[in-house]
């Protein structure tokens, strides 16, 4: 199992530069991160790679899977091993070892802008696996520019298939997604919505009907819908329900 478990850190084959006294900086992040839980409906979460753990999991029930926070920060990487299919546990290696090697052509400013995120399973405690999005993003570095601390957010992903993973940096006018049949990463300048996409979406949100969207721009229904393939263009989504989840992720919206 603990060779399994290290599989999640390749290829980091570095030892930390971190102190005892640097952990000082992890109370303050572990504050934050549990007031930011109290403000979210997603699930939080920090990851320690120097001592290859959980540094804390919050209270939301979602990613818990039946377990209390502190039983799953007991469990650490095993508790993947529980909750996620053998095939996406395998899919999850991959997606960490291609990570790290396209966080790591990135200076330290870069990095710190950085964002990867991808949709797995996990068994919920009623048996039922749900498809999560998971969004992971660097909260401390070490000395040597090396990921220290990781800021997870976990939500109901609104695709309908796992994987689909993107990486993005701030810093950058484009963005990253991977291609498991090539292995490898490819660069797409990132996606940028018209005005009239933008207010379609957000009254989506809302519910709207495309009759109503389109009584609320001054449109006929008919114009909205091309609108929304347009969007559904743009943002590879089969519907408004994933175009909305997406431009979410992406912050579009």
């Amino acid at each position: 199992m603990q060779e399994d478990i290290l599989r999640f850190f390749r290829p980091i084959n570095h030892s930390f530069d971190v102190k005892e006294d640097d952990y000082v900086q992890a109370k303050v992040c572990i504050s934050m991160a549990d007031a930011m839980a109290r403000n979210t409906n997603s699930s939080l979460y920090i990851i320690d790679y120097n001592q290859k753990n959980f540094l804390y999991v919050s209270p939301n029930p979602l990613f818990l899977c039946g377990y209390t926070p502190e039983e799953v920060r007991g469990k650490g990487y095993g508790f993947y091993f529980e909750v996620v299919p053998a095939e996406e546990i395998r899919m999850l290696f991959e997606i960490n070892e291609a990570g790290f090697y396209l966080f790591g052509r990135h200076s330290s400013e870069e990095k710190y802008g950085m964002t990867i995120e991808y949709d797995f399973h996990i068994k919920a405690c009623d048996g039922r696996f749900r498809l999560i999005h998971h969004k992971l993003t660097p909260v401390l570095l070490d000395k040597d520019g090396y990921m220290w601390l990781a800021l997870c957010t976990v939500s109901l992903s609104p695709a309908s298939v796992p994987g689909n993973v993107l990486m993005t940096c701030k810093h950058r006018p484009v963005h990253w997604a991977y291609s498991f049949e090539g292995q490898r990463w490819k660069e797409l300048p990132n996606i940028v919505l018209t005005d009239r996409e933008t207010d379609i979406l957000q009254l989506a949100v809302k519910g709207f009907s495309n009759t109503e969207i389109g009584e609320a721009l001054f449109v006929d229904a008919n114009t909205v819908k091309f609108h929304k393939k347009k969007l559904f263009q743009k943002l590879h989504a089969k519907n408004i329900t994933e175009a909305i989840g997406i431009a979410s992720n992406l912050r579009l919206i």
